[in-house]
């Protein structure tokens, strides 16, 4: 291969010429063979691919040839046999009629963009339609047509250290995770945003956990949906408003993928408009992180197989990857851990908390410790420094593959080192993630607190919430008035410690207990004396004025459970 163009021998055992060779013009490496024959073969198709290339010049070619009896591979010429997983045979099935063989050289090796790609020496027809074919030559435009189709089929060359973002995005015929790109966020001003014309809306909503149905009658109460749209097609039609997701978009659902991708393509098109979509994070984003998945439903992780999973097992062609997370969901792990497939595009994106006018959005609550620039420590000794400095840890956090390299072809010598390699991933995540996105039941973190919603639809039984969240809302900002939070859900939205705590997370999703979707909404400066009017929108287009909704300590609405999630 000397950059312009290339020999390779084809071999074709059944053939009466078995040998034939062709020039590929201006067609560097690395490259892909892809054969047919019987599996006895192979070694023989193997060695003759790795003789021919590297006659031809290509220096040190590296060659992994896979079929569903035995994987052969080729280093400077030391060959090597081995048979595939149980999984790879039944991945591959019955129906598999040609061999794989990938090659390249150790000087282009770890290239993210595969060469050669429109080299598919052997098609996948039958002997039969060859010898009915004939002679007859394909027209230019056939050639194209196949030569777009072959592009789109073929497998991508990865290094087995990298990460495995490329084989969804700049490496692919398709990037898929551009579905899930949120607008960039600037911290220090799109997390803080408290200079918002006379009668903005901000509208919010609480814990979606993977319901599309709920997502989507949050989105249409909120007026910021095309109620028309679909939802693989969402129109904002909020214009300039501005809507926060308190966060809790995974687990407990089905459609939780597809709850971001309309959140995301919805965030985009706000931007356009001159509004805004902002995503926080949960709890269960942070579970989803560290590789804790024991709120995940079946068909949950079913959606991100059909969706991530199989994906990367075909643009890789292998499943060998899936090794390095020892059966602990791969598709969701390898999505949402430190440097993972989202973090860059989604996750690095969105904010633990947010001020928009006068009002703090978070997950679970916050503390004046959590904000103090610096001054002071929480309890676990900690020290937070501000709404900019939460969200940059978290970023920070999210962006970063604490874990190293990865493993993409899964060499592991025995079953313990595999356990042992992802239970190490999970430590490391666990172990390097800010107290703003850890800590657990019971803990005093912004996304796990229940000091000003606890108990459902009360006033909070912690005696000192009243002096915490007065103290938290003026480390806030000057002017900030009230904090909004889901995390534990209430029978509706409601406020307590006298209008300073807004409860909007009304357990919409079937996963938690099919609560009705209600939105909060706050309109800037739309009273008398400059005052913000706060609404409570339903799902039967109802206006409720928030002094409706505020909570005694005397008054039970409704206690549904002690939430321990």
């Amino acid at each position: 291969c000397d950059g312009h163009s290339t020999t390779v021998a084809t071999l074709k055992p059944e053939a009466p010429q078995p040998l034939s060779i062709h020039t590929l013009h201006r067609c560097p490496s690395p490259m892909r063979i892809f054969f047919r024959g019987r599996p006895s073969s192979l070694l023989l198709h193997a060695m003759m691919a790795y003789s021919c290339v590297a006659a031809s010049s290509l220096s040190r070619p590296h060659l992994v040839s896979t079929s569903r009896r035995a994987v052969v591979s080729a280093v400077n010429g030391a060959f090597q046999c081995a048979a595939p997983s149980p999984i790879e045979r039944r991945r591959q099935g019955s129906t598999h009629t040609h061999r794989q063989c990938l090659l390249h050289s150790n000087d282009g090796y770890g290239q993210r963009r595969a060469f050669g790609r429109s080299a598919r020496f052997f098609s996948s027809t039958s002997d039969e339609e060859e010898r009915t074919n004939g002679d007859n030559s394909p027209s230019k435009q056939q050639q194209q047509q196949q030569q777009q189709q072959q592009q789109q089929q073929q497998p991508l060359l990865l290094d087995p250290k990298a990460p495995l973002r490329p084989l969804l995005s700049e490496s692919s015929h398709e990037n898929h995770l551009s579905k899930y790109t949120l607008p960039p966020t600037i911290i220090g001003k799109d997390d803080y945003r408290p200079n918002l014309r006379k009668n903005q809306r901000v509208v919010s909503f609480g814990d979606v956990h993977g319901d599309i149905s709920a997502l989507r009658s949050f989105l249409v109460t909120a007026e910021v949906l095309d109620p028309e749209s679909t939802n693989d097609e969402p129109i904002w039609s909020g214009g300039e408003t501005i809507c926060v997701q308190t966060g809790d978009v995974l687990d407990r659902g089905d459609d939780e993928l597809a709850c971001f991708r309309l959140l995301a393509t919805l965030a985009r098109q706000a931007r356009r408009a001159g509004g805004a979509l902002l995503l926080l994070y949960g709890n269960h984003e942070s579970l989803n992180a560290a590789g804790l998945f024991q709120y995940a439903n079946p068909g949950g992780n079913t959606e991100f197989e059909a969706t991530i999973g199989r994906r990367i097992d075909y643009n890789y062609g292998s499943n060998r990857w899936r090794l390095q997370f020892a059966g602990n969901e791969p598709s969701r792990w390898a999505s949402f851990e430190p440097g993972g497939l989202l973090a860059e595009n989604m996750l690095g994106n969105m904010m633990v908390a947010c001020v928009v006018g006068r009002t703090v959005f978070v997950h679970a609550g916050l503390t004046a410790s959590h904000l103090r620039d610096g001054r002071s420590e929480d309890e676990d000794g900690e020290e937070y420094g501000g709404i900019g400095r939460i969200n940059d840890k978290a970023r920070e956090w999210i962006l970063k593959a604490h874990h190293g390299d990865n493993n993409n072809w899964g060499e592991f010598r025995t079953v313990e080192e595999v356990i042992s390699a992802a239970q190490e991933r999970a430590r490391v995540a666990s172990r390097t993630m800010p107290d703003c996105l850890g800590g657990g039941i019971g803990s005093n973190s912004p996304v796990w607190m229940r000091d000003y919603s606890q108990p459902n639809d009360k006033e909070p039984k912690n005696p000192k919430a009243r002096d915490m969240i007065a103290e938290a809302l003026r480390e806030s900002g000057p002017d900030v008035r009230r904090m909004v939070m889901g995390h534990t859900p209430q029978h509706r939205i409601n406020s307590a410690l006298g209008g300073m705590a807004w409860r909007i997370d009304v357990g919409a999703s079937r996963g938690v207990m099919g609560g009705t979707p209600e939105v909060l909404e706050i309109v800037h400066e739309g009273g008398e004396d400059g005052e913000d009017v706060v609404n409570i929108l339903t799902v039967d287009g109802r206006r409720i004025g928030g002094e409706e909704r505020a909570v005694t300590r005397d008054e039970v609405i409704m206690d549904f459970f002690d939430i321990r999630r």
